[in-house]
């Protein structure tokens, strides 16, 4: 039990750290692109399974 709570935690760094990334990433295409531009959408898709999977992993 306790090797998966460390695996569950280094799990979950990774993916915070994904998520600011991909917030980043989404933010500079947006001001280069616009809101609407396909990469920018692409960005905030990929940003929401990020997010979705830190939520589970939560659970």
């Amino acid at each position: 039990m306790k090797y998966e709570r460390n695996t569950d935690m280094y799990n979950r760094e990774t993916i915070v750290l994904s998520i600011v990334q991909k917030r980043s990433e989404m933010l500079q295409q947006a001001q280069k692109n616009g809101l609407g531009a396909k990469e920018t959408v692409n960005c905030s898709q990929e940003l929401d399974q990020l997010m979705n999977q830190l939520v589970l992993l939560d659970k």
